[in-house]
């Protein structure tokens, strides 16, 4: 829009002007403006004509003669087509933020590690304890029986003498038990050697014993036979046919017989105190070389089975879990491992392929079978073949690994190392058994590694904003 302003008269000067004129003044020296859509606005103000009046000096000024020129001003008064443009462009990215706080989602995931598996019959041979692969019995792709051994590890690293500690602790058992078997073998044969003396002293004694009780017999007739030759003395001498001195002399006789068989009778007990004394010793040598043998055997005892565990954890033969066949050797022979390291896997070649993961516990709280997951396979990396689908089938309910302080197994064929914290056990299973690559579907091979993203939580933005707010509050 155009306006115009004039103003008749003599200019006065600013300072002398009415509030009334000064605005008129301020309006014709400035000019606003503003473009309108309605209509075309003239860029440039009319030029201010000047009057010409009549000859009579009452009707005004004199012909030709210009007096008291009216200041003529536009003002322009235009929207600002920019103004108009930033106002709108700032609505419309409020409510587009708005909008999408309230529409929009946020997924927090997870990536986890895992291998490819098989539906049945797979399983991991896993290196039981740490040591050194001496011997691989059958080839990638070969049958196998279940209980077939599939590869020996000999547990243990050797020492700078080329000796392991624990083959050192078997050469030292073995030595203790030579020993101990030496020793067991002497007490055998003393035992062998004391019984058989005892059993020659006790058939010397039985000759001494039989001797003393033929001698005893003997002399105890002799007294009889003097005592009765002294009572027919006696006799002999009451009627007057013996002196008393023959009396006396066959009383002497017989009371020497009779000391002898006392004495005998003495010795006879004598010496069955002392076989006594002697079956008693030799009872308690026994006895003590029987105790020394028991001991020893149980010291035999228990070196052989501390040997046999040494050699079970010396040499080691992994064996299938199941009939089928070596789906994977992740080492050689010679080659160093760790506990818990992938080594072999069985399983049925021709089985559908299904992912197994140990996911940390913070990746389970709110995970549930039949969810879907991103798989990501090693050998076709996804920015080349893209990404693959599948959905989960399967979720531990405890937790397959705990925490623990020793080292930290890998997992599969991966060699970067993996979080320590309790794993739970979940099967994923693939859309599809093989993947598209360069115009042909190839097949997963069982035992290959892989990363899986799982949604662990999905959450509008709007509630992801405004939980700090909560939290807050919540305080």
């Amino acid at each position: 829009m155009t306006f115009d302003v004039t103003r008749a008269g003599p200019p006065e000067d600013d300072t002398t002007q009415s509030p009334a004129r000064s605005v008129e003044a301020a309006a014709a020296r400035h000019m606003v403006r503003a473009e309108s859509d309605a209509r075309p606005v003239d860029d440039d103000p009319p030029e201010a004509q000047p009057e010409e009046t009549s000859g009579n000096p009452d009707d005004g000024p004199m012909p030709g003669i210009v007096q008291n020129p009216r200041i003529v001003q536009t003002i322009d008064l235009r929207q600002n087509r920019t103004a108009t443009l930033a106002t709108g462009l700032v609505a419309l990215t409020v409510c587009t933020v708005i909008g999408g706080l309230w529409f929009g989602h946020f997924a927090q995931t997870e990536t986890v590690r895992g291998t490819v598996a098989a539906t049945g019959g797979f399983a991991r041979l896993d290196a039981p304890r740490a040591g050194v692969i001496t011997r691989i019995f059958l080839n990638q792709g070969d049958p196998v029986k279940a209980g077939q051994a599939v590869y020996a590890l000999r547990i243990g690293s050797a020492s700078s003498g080329g000796e392991s500690a624990v083959e050192a602790e078997m050469r030292n058992l073995q030595l203790s038990r030579k020993g101990l078997q030496d020793e067991v073998e002497r007490a055998d044969a003393f035992i062998a050697r004391a019984t058989k003396q005892q059993a020659q002293i006790a058939a010397d004694q039985e000759v001494f014993y039989a001797g003393l009780a033929e001698q005893a017999q003997r002399h105890a007739a002799a007294t009889e036979k003097s005592r009765a030759v002294v009572r027919r003395i006696a006799a002999y001498m009451r009627d007057g046919y013996a002196t008393r001195d023959m009396l006396e002399s066959h009383e002497r006789g017989t009371f020497d017989l009779e000391r002898q068989l006392s004495d005998l009778r003495l010795k006879r007990l004598e010496v069955q105190r002392q076989d006594s004394e002697r079956r008693r010793e030799f009872d308690l040598l026994v006895a003590t070389k029987v105790s020394q043998k028991a001991s020893a055997q149980n010291q035999i005892e228990s070196t052989d089975s501390r040997l046999a565990m040494l050699r079970t954890e010396t040499a080691v033969e992994v064996q299938a879990q199941s009939a089928g066949a070596v789906l994977a050797l992740a080492a050689k022979v010679g080659d160093s491992v760790k506990p818990g390291q992938f080594v072999a896997a069985t399983g049925e070649p021709n089985a559908a392929p299904l992912v197994v993961v140990e996911a940390p516990a913070r990746a389970v709280g709110l995970t549930k079978v039949g969810q879907r997951v991103i798989i990501k396979y090693d050998a076709f990396p996804f920015k080349t073949f893209g990404i693959q689908h599948g959905t989960i089938t399967y979720i531990s309910t405890a937790a397959v690994r705990g925490l623990a302080g020793e080292d930290k197994p890998d997992i599969g064929l991966d060699p970067r190392p993996v979080e320590r914290q309790s794993a739970y056990r979940i099967e994923i299973r693939p859309d599809r058994p093989d993947v598209d690559a360069y115009g042909e579907r190839i097949p997963v091979k069982i035992g290959s590694t892989l990363s899986a993203d799982i949604v662990v939580e999905r959450r509008r933005l709007l509630d992801w904003v405004l939980d700090p707010i909560r939290a807050l509050r919540g305080r």
